[in-house]
């Protein structure tokens, strides 16, 4: 009980993403010990450390290369490379690059090509149009998403379960639209 209390603590203040805000939040503890997004009071938000951040009065033109986490939250064009960190597109980011991340997380504009080796996901405030190449691909209920997918990135590490896994994806505006192609 201590521990998981000195960790409620420590997260106290912290800068997270709040699902209900759909932005990014400080959080507050409450009597309770629970800690809940500082605006709205929801407990649905998710601690997503930011070390390198692109401002909304921000614009960036050709390479990007970054040893770090980074969040957009201006415009980027041109590619960004973050090995094996996290790119966070802000709310109000524009990102039109060529990407290559660990995870990639979508709440603004995105056009261009993705290749992340954990998982790409595009929130409902998301726009993307775009190639994606990732083992895993959440798109929110909603998200705006125009391109193609494809998972079969590291069929080994896919759990076998009797399921045939689709290899390759094209869905149109809405996100649910169009077609799976699997591999029979």
């Amino acid at each position: 009980m201590i521990a998981s209390s000195g960790i409620r603590r420590s997260l106290e203040d912290r800068i997270v993403l709040c699902a209900d805000c759909d932005a990014t939040r400080t959080l507050s503890l409450l009597i309770s010990g629970n800690l809940v997004c500082s605006t709205c009071g929801s407990d649905n938000w998710m601690h997503v450390p930011m070390t390198a951040n692109i401002k909304e009065t921000f614009f960036i033109k050709g390479e990007l290369r970054v040893e770090e986490d980074l969040t957009v939250d201006g415009r980027v064009e041109g590619s960004i490379d973050l090995g094996d960190h996290n790119l966070w597109v802000a709310p109000h980011g524009e990102v039109n690059a060529v990407i290559h991340a660990r995870n990639v997380i979508i709440a603004g504009a995105l056009v261009g090509k993705i290749t992340a080796t954990e998982m790409v996901e595009i929130r409902l405030s998301g726009s993307v149009e775009a190639n994606i190449k990732c083992p895993r691909v959440v798109i929110a209920d909603g998200a705006k998403f125009n391109g193609s997918i494809e998972t079969d990135t590291v069929s080994n590490a896919a759990p076998k379960v009797g399921l045939q896994k689709a290899s390759s994806a094209k869905m149109s505006h809405s996100g649910y639209s169009g077609r799976v192609l699997s591999k029979s």
